[in-house]
């Protein structure tokens, strides 16, 4: 298999991972290439894969498709990113939200989002966010669970959303998992029909 066709198959973050270092996508490239021509037997690959999905589906590197998004998202470096990750596994970094069901975590972005409110943002699975208006613009990139706006969008994992000031919709998670998302919100948020 040639270094091209190994590039190919790479998955969109971890080629964009690689586009930030030449070198190491080039090393890793090699590493593959090497691999895919090794002796190793099914039940060592399957095993490989095991803990390999293991380490990556726990803790912040399950959100590593998204990293190069969200250090954009956030204006943050890699290092900075992962940093905000480990302290978002902490119960104690969270704080109750407008309503029983959602937590928010507070970050401090770089320049690119200073002023704004930044962080991450827990919505329990199935439940609503009531109708609301936007009094400035809102980003929002899903990271894990979904949801459907009033004009029956759907947001999913990847999945950037951006609402620009006077924007009004109510959202509905879904019921399959928990939504988790990052924010960057630039005003306020007014519930509609609130007193």
């Amino acid at each position: 298999m040639s270094q091209f066709d190994l590039e190919a198959e790479l998955p969109e973050f971890a080629a964009e991972q690689g586009a930030a270092n030449e070198a190491e996508l080039a090393e890793a490239l090699a590493e593959l290439a090497a691999l895919s021509m090794s002796d190793l037997t099914a039940s060592e690959v399957t095993a490989g894969r095991a803990r390999l999905l293991g380490a990556v589906q726990a803790g912040p590197e399950r959100y590593a498709p998204f990293f190069g998004k969200l250090t954009k998202f956030f204006d943050l470096s890699m290092d900075a990113l992962r940093e905000i990750f480990a302290r978002a596994e902490k119960e104690s970094e969270w704080q109750p939200g407008p309503l029983p069901w959602v937590s928010l975590f507070h970050l401090q972005g770089g320049p690119a989002v200073a002023g704004f409110d930044t962080g991450f943002v827990r919505m329990k699975r199935g439940t609503p966010f009531p109708p609301h208006r936007h009094t400035a613009f809102e980003r929002v990139l899903i990271l894990s669970g979904s949801y459907h706006d009033s004009e029956g969008q759907y947001f999913g994992p990847g999945d950037l959303h951006v609402m620009a000031e006077g924007t009004e919709h109510a959202l509905q998670m879904s019921a399959d998992e928990d939504v988790f998302f990052a924010v960057v919100l630039a005003g306020e948020i007014q519930v509609l029909g609130a007193p």
